[in-house]
């Protein structure tokens, strides 16, 4: 069950209690140094227009979804929030139709100007739950935070998909951002273990004098 906010808002309701509503935008928000230029999947993404609701929340409901259709439920969602004064972006589950509300997720401050998945697991939950997303924008009109694609699924096995980094897992079905593109090992070219690839230093190896059959 997945949505890109193409066309609408899909199941996904406004809650009639926001301060403000989400804002189906593509391109890029009217605001400059904030918000995404483009969306993360199609064209159109959701997003908090922050100017002149500063401090404000908005939320989208998802007023049941059926936890038995998956064997480990997760949420997952691609998310953007760049902006000197970026608010905080939560994601709350509900077991008695919206009566009170379990915090699941939270992301708050800037977090670069790019899109990121947020993996959420719900496996503590069974029948009909709601799903709620708010966002809570800052200070001033660089907090124009967004959403796209979210969807219930299996849970996803989250990792570093870029074979070319170093903690690459081979077994990640959705990317977490965790990529990490230092390389640790000997940087000292007189030793035996001398890495030239290597940012990171660790432990040389000078036991040998000769180290012809060295590696």
């Amino acid at each position: 069950t997945s949505e890109s906010f193409e066309v609408s808002t899909g199941a996904w309701i406004q809650d009639a209690s926001s301060s403000f509503n989400w804002t189906m935008d593509a391109a890029g928000t009217p605001s400059s140094s904030t918000g995404p230029s483009a969306a993360f999947d199609g064209l159109n993404y959701m997003y908090t227009e922050s100017s002149g609701n500063y401090g404000a929340t908005s939320s989208l409901i998802n007023d049941c979804v059926d936890m038995s259709a998956w064997t480990d439920p997760a949420f997952v969602m691609a998310y953007h929030m760049f902006g000197a004064a970026m608010g905080t972006l939560n994601v709350d589950v509900s077991t008695d139709g919206g009566a009170t509300w379990t915090n699941e997720w939270t992301m708050t401050g800037d977090q670069g100007n790019a899109w990121n998945e947020a993996v959420i697991s719900l496996n503590g939950y069974s029948g009909q739950v709601s799903v709620r997303i708010s966002g809570t924008t800052g200070t001033s009109f660089t907090s124009d935070m967004a959403i796209d694609y979210v969807r219930f699924m299996e849970a996803p096995t989250a990792g570093c998909m870029d074979p070319f980094a170093d903690n690459y897992d081979p077994s990640a079905t959705i990317d977490d951002g965790s990529c990490d593109y230092s390389c640790t090992g000997c940087t000292d070219a007189v030793a035996c273990n001398y890495d030239p690839t290597a940012t990171i230093p660790t432990e040389c190896d000078y036991s040998l004098v000769d180290c012809a059959g060295c590696t």
